[in-house]
């Protein structure tokens, strides 16, 4: 079973009960039989009554599928709770969910305690029925909301007191809510040198898998480029013409700490960079992030290797939404040695820090394998740079 049961009444009705035994042998004695009929009929309530609230809830389920609700700032969504009972009927019962708050019930009443929203719902279900509940939502800040409790009380219909189911195992229904995202006007300069999957006609290279035409042979053209039947309608050798693509590819490294603590500007950058990912997303530019954030693993710090597409999206999108102050910081300069060690640095760098000159003397060795791009923190759109195809 996946709830917690507590009662709470039930010693009143066993001394109520009780009552009813004791009237109904002295009524039975003295022969009382109008007196006997009455207490019969509530001792056969009482007893009725006893058996429900021992097998209600027995077989009453919460699909406790995994699910994320995703989210930005001041956009709405439901969190979907689905229940199945294949038991005794539940009347009149109160649904309690209690969630972070970083989301917030959309429009419906609630009771914030300490850290969370409480929402309370009418809640009943009958025999071998499913009911599914929305609770409107919306996101308010930055983070993973996690519901942190979900529990039913169902209330004695003819006295005092209650039975209170409290699920107990890990819920896997959460929300995230994601960083602002703002317009990005920076155009992505590709390398003319490096293949790639970008279409730019400048490039020396072809995409083989994507001709687009046919041209007249030239002396130089490679034998397996000729397009044998266009060659035998036209009389002449005719070569296929394909797509030329380039190499366009992002490195974000960003100085969110100054030694072993969060700086304050640590949202605007985490803002500054979602901004960066999605707009390499809309242009399906393969990118990756370092921040010096410390984690546990192979790589030491916060670290998302090249990729592109939604999925990359969603996943560097979550991991920005997850970090917090709280976490503790490595040095810059240890970030920008283990990268320079550790991985191939792609076209372009872009480098968000204070005091850049402090950590000059590495990123000029980078300025001759990557394009170095360094962002100021106090002014989003300044650009200097050093490029190197």
């Amino acid at each position: 079973m996946n709830w917690n049961r507590q009662d709470s009444g039930m010693t009143k009705n066993k001394m109520y009960l009780d009552i009813l035994v004791f009237t109904f042998i002295f009524s039975f004695l003295f022969k009382q039989y109008i007196f006997v009929a009455i207490i019969s009929f509530l001792l056969l309530i009482g007893l009725v009554q006893i058996i429900y609230y021992r097998k209600v809830g027995q077989r009453f389920e919460f699909v406790n599928d995994k699910k994320r609700i995703r989210l930005m700032k001041n956009t709405s969504s439901d969190l979907t709770l689905t229940f199945n009972n294949k038991g005794l009927p539940i009347w009149n019962a109160v649904l309690t969910i209690s969630f972070q708050t970083n989301i917030v019930p959309n429009g419906i009443p609630n009771t914030r305690v300490g850290d969370f929203h409480e929402v309370k719902i009418p809640f009943s279900i009958g025999y071998k029925k499913s009911v599914t509940l929305k609770v409107p939502i919306k996101g308010v800040s930055r983070g993973l909301a996690r519901i942190k409790q979900l529990d039913v009380e169902i209330p004695h219909p003819l006295t005092d007191g209650s039975i209170l189911l409290e699920f107990k195992p890990y819920i896997l229904l959460d929300a995230i809510v994601f960083p602002n995202i703002y317009d990005i006007k920076d155009n992505f300069a590709p390398s003319k040198l490096k293949q790639g999957d970008l279409a730019l006609n400048s490039s020396l290279f072809d995409d083989p898998f994507f001709p687009v035409g046919t041209r007249e042979y030239e002396p130089g053209d490679q034998f397996h480029h000729i397009h044998w039947k266009a060659s035998a309608k036209t009389g002449q050798l005719q070569t296929r013409v394909f797509t030329r693509v380039a190499n366009v590819s992002i490195l974000f490294v960003v100085n969110v700490g100054e030694k072993y603590s969060v700086l304050s500007d640590f949202e605007d950058k985490l803002e500054w960079l979602s901004s960066y990912i999605d707009a390499c997303y809309k242009e399906d530019i393969p990118f990756s992030f370092a921040l010096n954030v410390r984690t546990s693993g192979k790589v030491p710090f916060v670290y998302l290797p090249l990729g592109s597409g939604d999925s990359h999206r969603i996943q560097a999108m979550e991991l920005l939404s997850i970090l917090s102050i709280a976490h503790s910081i490595i040095p810059f300069d240890k970030l920008l040695a283990y990268l320079d060690l550790n991985e191939e640095l792609p076209v372009a760098t872009y480098v968000m820090t204070h005091r850049v000159e402090t950590y000059t003397p590495l990123l000029q060795r980078w300025e001759q394998r990557t394009n170095v791009l360094y962002k100021s923190p106090t002014e989003i759109g300044g650009i200097s740079h050093g490029y190197n195809d």
